[in-house]
């Protein structure tokens, strides 16, 4: 079961990559719509020369890690498929790499949104790595072994997501208090 879960996870994070990922936008007006599949090949459209410049930026940017993800994700569905050892391993890779493609997203445009796709293959690289990490830990314990270990690696892979989230509920958090002291619009002194 446990083999079916995980397999199916890889495959559904291999489908996510044919799916819009997302947009980004810079302040010269440029801006670039884009796939996972897109963004893994380095064939990120753009329609003219400041939509081509932000889309190099975004392909060398997160392209790397983008493939990355893909190719973690291959191996972790060909290790499932065949019950061999190394489908957590491709999980934590997998799930480490997409969370630095939304890292390299950021840092690359002034603005963007991710979309479905993006976030289907994140949700399918935990499920997978959650899967993984509960096969392991069940394997251990029928082994008389220390679960420990298995549960230290799944930190180490889970605590920079939660970081994340933590920092964008203190951004909203933030950002709501200033909407709600001077309103959506800036107040203009009197002159």
């Amino acid at each position: 079961m446990a083999r079916l879960l995980s397999g199916t996870a890889f495959a559904a994070a291999i489908l996510a990559f044919t799916l819009p990922f997302g947009l980004v936008s810079s302040c010269d007006g440029g801006e670039v719509r884009f796939t996972g599949a897109e963004l893994a090949t380095f064939s990120v459209p753009a329609e003219d020369a400041q939509d081509a410049e932000l889309r190099h930026s975004l392909e060398h940017g997160a392209g790397p890690f983008a493939i990355a993800a893909l190719v973690a994700a291959g191996f972790g569905l060909v290790l499932s498929i065949l019950g061999r050892p190394g489908a957590g391993v491709s999980a934590a890779i997998g799930l480490v790499a997409i969370q630095l493609v939304l890292y390299a997203i950021v840092a690359v445009a002034d603005d963007g949104d991710l979309f479905v796709g993006y976030w289907l293959a994140l949700l399918a690289f935990v499920v997978a790595a959650a899967v993984c990490l509960i096969r392991d830990i069940r394997a251990r314990r029928r082994s008389r072994r220390s679960v420990w270990p298995a549960i230290e690696y799944a930190v180490a892979v889970l605590l920079p997501p939660v970081g994340l989230v933590m920092a964008s509920a203190i951004a909203l958090i933030a950002t709501l208090t200033r909407i709600a002291r001077r309103g959506l619009h800036p107040r203009r002194p009197a002159a």
